[in-house]
């Protein structure tokens, strides 16, 4: 991973249901090529919102989605839609790096979104563009998470202004 992001940005104390809004502005602000981290604790809303973004870039296409499966199990789920694909992938049970190989992971970032939770694994790997997305659990308020989104690499300025531009974040 590359060592430093050249942005950041920070919402604190922001309410569950508005990881929903959030993952609007990711739906409207991402394209195939585009890889995104998401890290935080069991429980904490990882996988919700990489359903609500999901969700998100069917409507936006006009596609009808009821379910998002969370890819726990089966580690990897796609969805194809009209312009984009999307690789859910859930590096959870995922021990080693021989392992991503084999599963053919890092081969799919370059053509879909690629959506990946407990990226951890990924650190020894050369990534050269991607946005890292930290959900934390607030100490105060059971409902509300704290939000960090890093950015590393070029061509995130679209995203970073939309994001700027909503109620939920500052630098």
């Amino acid at each position: 991973m590359l060592a430093e992001p050249f942005f950041t940005l920070h919402s604190l104390d922001l309410e569950i249901l508005d990881l929903g809004q959030i993952a609007k502005i990711f739906a409207k602000n991402t394209e195939n090529g585009d890889l995104l981290l998401l890290s935080g604790k069991v429980g904490v809303g990882k996988t919700e919102f990489a359903r609500l973004l999901i969700k998100a870039i069917a409507k936006k296409e006009n596609i009808d989605i009821e379910e998002v499966s969370s890819p726990t199990f089966s580690l990897i789920q796609g969805y194809e839609f009209k312009y984009r694909k999307i690789s859910h992938i859930d590096l959870y049970r995922v021990k080693s790096e021989l392992e991503l190989f084999e599963l053919g992971i890092p081969d799919v970032f370059d053509n879909q979104i690629t959506i990946i939770e407990w990226p951890e694994i990924l650190e020894k790997e050369s990534l050269s563009r991607y946005v890292s997305i930290n959900i934390l659990e607030t100490k105060k308020l059971k409902d509300y998470r704290d939000v960090e989104v890093a950015f590393f690499g070029d061509g995130w300025d679209d995203l970073i202004g939309a994001l700027l531009g909503s109620r939920h974040f500052n630098k």
